[in-house]
């Protein structure tokens, strides 16, 4: 590789319309050759570094340094989590400096490293650019960058985030260049919340929703009559499996992961918030191993149950993740977990074992308003980033979900499971309520736990037709 040879100093200066001070402030330094700036350097928080070298065109000028590729945003590490009112997501370092310059240092200014790495630089930086109260996406005004802002836009609440439309100039820079930031800061001030494409009328849109209603279904149940009769799991589905405590609800649950795991290729989101995370591991393994790897005298070792855990996942470290917290006192986190899970991490389905938990601990009013509420934001959660959504809740001794009957109320399907413990059967019926998607309503088929293999199966023997 070829030196350079001569006097070799490094500092800060202005450039590109941008001032020393903010250069300095995020630690961009230019290196001299023989007092000519030959190439400047943008430090990121682990290290890594992207180098331009000024002598050469844009699309020639950059090199890598380090472990780029899981640095995150550009920026980033100079403000503290919630430290300003707003944060501004730019393309390119240069456009976060430009933009920090023309509003003053008044809001959190950082940029994505390109337009293709956006959602996965935003993703490493998930919790900090979250903590801010108002997120200000600000892409480059081109084919690229409007792409850019369509990965961004489900990653955060879309309550906080705000789409700023470049329309006098091509990027932030140019308007630190042309001296436009009195426009810059008007466009970014009447910049507004992103709106859902949400009403349709053209007959090219009506075809583009009937292209994308074949593509709905995203699994199927691992219990043949209940499939017949739902047509499998869909986008933007929410499914209710209701039943009073110790029938089976959780082991339905295990039985419909691992199906999908085994079905699909969606990666999948598990909320399991009455047992721990070793727990929920060793009942995916089992299932894989047909063995009861949950009991302590199953003989698996260790590493058995996790040689079974990778053959479950396909040895793909993204196919399952488990919520692994228990507080969820703060609602708003826990939807940001889930919408995390669904935007960031790929999930097209969301275990959530049981929706009831979350109202526990609260009088009966608070648990029912809580509930209420809760319940309503995940349909609509459902709804907006299109992933199918399966909860488990108790029920009242009214056979109603329990807390909250709005929980069956927005739900698109719901299935009533029953079993007899008084005898200590192994056999649990299913009963469909409602089937909002098309599907039929009434008996829906039986499976039963095997206690040898630990996995609950579906019973071929068809029962009697019933009549409502």
């Amino acid at each position: 590789m070829e030196q350079d040879e001569g006097k070799i100093d490094f500092r800060f200066r202005s450039n590109w319309g941008i001032s020393r001070r903010v250069m300095e402030f995020y630690g961009v330094e230019t290196k001299f050759l023989n007092d000519e700036p030959i190439a400047e350097a943008y430090i990121y928080q682990n290290d890594a570094a992207q180098v331009r070298d000024l002598r050469k065109p844009k699309h020639d000028a950059f090199r890598s340094i380090g472990e780029i590729n899981k640095a995150g945003c550009f920026g980033i590490d100079k403000f503290d989590p919630g430290s300003k009112e707003a944060i501004i997501i730019c393309e390119g370092a240069k456009d976060a400096m430009s933009a920090l310059e023309l509003l003053d240092f008044r809001i959190a200014s950082i940029s994505v490293q390109s337009a293709t790495s956006a959602k996965r630089d935003c993703t490493v930086d998930y919790d900090k650019i979250n903590s801010f109260p108002k997120i200000y996406i600000c892409m480059d005004n081109d084919e690229a960058g409007k792409k850019a802002t369509k990965s961004l836009q489900g990653l955060f609440d879309f309550r906080k985030v705000y789409h700023v439309k470049l329309d006098r100039h091509k990027d932030v820079n140019e308007y630190l260049e042309h001296h436009d930031g009195a426009s810059f800061a008007a466009t970014v001030l009447a910049s507004k919340r992103f709106a859902p494409d949400n009403i349709i009328s053209s007959f090219f849109d009506i075809e583009k929703a009937l292209d994308e209603s074949k593509e709905d279904q995203l699994g199927s149940y691992p219990f043949s009559t209940l499939n017949e009769r739902l047509y499998g799991l869909h986008a933007g589905e929410v499914i209710v499996f209701k039943a009073p405590e110790g029938v089976g609800k959780t082991e339905v649950f295990r039985a419909c992961e691992h199906y999908l795991l085994g079905t699909t290729k969606h990666p999948i989101g598990v909320i399991h918030l009455e047992e721990d995370n070793a727990t929920t591991i060793k009942a995916i393994a089992g299932y894989e191993l047909a063995v009861p790897a949950v009991l302590p005298d199953c003989g698996l070792s260790k590493q058995d149950i996790l040689q079974g855990y990778k053959k479950a996942v396909r040895d793909d470290e993204g196919r399952l993740h488990i919520h692994s917290s228990f507080d969820v006192e703060d609602e708003d986190a826990f939807l940001g977990n889930i919408r995390f899970l669904v935007s960031a991490c790929g999930c097209r389905f969301i275990f959530l074992d049981h929706i009831s938990w979350l109202g526990t601990g609260l009088s009966d009013d608070d648990e029912r308003k809580k509930l209420d509420r809760i319940s309503q934001k995940l349909k609509l959660l459902a709804k907006e980033l299109r992933f199918c959504l399966v909860e488990i809740s108790h029920v009242n001794d009214d056979g109603k979900t329990r807390g909250s009957r709005n929980i069956s109320k927005v739900a698109n399907t719901v299935i009533s499971i029953s079993r007899d413990l008084l005898t200590g059967s192994t056999v649990m019926e299913f009963l469909i309520e409602k089937a909002r998607l098309g599907g039929k309503t009434g008996p829906a088929g039986r499976a039963q736990f095997n206690e040898e293999t630990g996995r609950l199966e579906d019973y071929k023997i068809e029962l009697p037709e019933k009549k409502y």
